[in-house]
């Protein structure tokens, strides 16, 4: 190979290596969206702090859906979770209250009059009945808003990261690849 040859190749190699660390701030932080919980994160599985993701998808998208989506799937797997719990817990209640009331009456021998055989345990099941019935509407509610919510919220986060990915933005950087060092090309 020729000096001028050899020149030529440095050149180029210094030129391409000089594009790829004047790339803009995409490349930084990721090449690749998806979405992680409430989260996105990048191709390398990093969760994007706020800051990174409004450098990614820009103001617009970042103020009127990124944290929406990111609230209203927070509010929704807290919803889900303590709705289940809470039936869970009510329906127990509920159960045991039931349980309480019924050894502690029967009728009377014209089947008409019901006689309290210990009239405190007695209350003490009803409100238990009560309150678990209560507490389990309750939270078959949150579970009835919780669910729309998470999966609402998941949706949009979804959308902003496949938006961002067929957005046709071909990043270069130059740095680790799995087979050693290198230039990745991403489009």
């Amino acid at each position: 190979m020729d000096k001028k040859m050899k020149k030529a190749l440095i050149f180029c190699s210094l030129v391409a290596a000089f594009l790829c660390l004047t790339q803009n701030a995409n490349a930084q932080y990721a090449t690749y969206l998806q979405r992680h919980r409430g989260s996105l994160m990048n191709e390398r599985g990093t969760i994007l702090t706020d800051a990174q993701v409004l450098d990614l998808v820009g103001d617009e998208i970042f103020n009127e859906t990124y944290v929406g989506a990111k609230k209203q799937y927070k509010v929704g797997r807290k919803l889900v979770g303590g709705g289940a719990a809470g039936t869970i817990v009510g329906l127990a209640m509920l159960g045991t209250g039931a349980v309480i009331v019924d050894q502690n009456t029967h009728y009377a021998e014209d089947g008409t009059t019901i006689i309290y055989d210990d009239e405190a345990k007695t209350d003490v099941g009803v409100v238990l009945a009560l309150g678990g019935a209560l507490m389990s509407s309750l939270s078959a509610a949150a579970l009835a808003v919780g669910i729309p919510f998470s999966v609402i919220g998941k949706k949009r986060l979804n959308w902003i990261a496949d938006n961002y990915n067929a957005g046709g933005n071909m990043t270069y950087r130059i740095g680790a690849t799995p087979n050693g060092v290198g230039i990745a090309l991403n489009f």
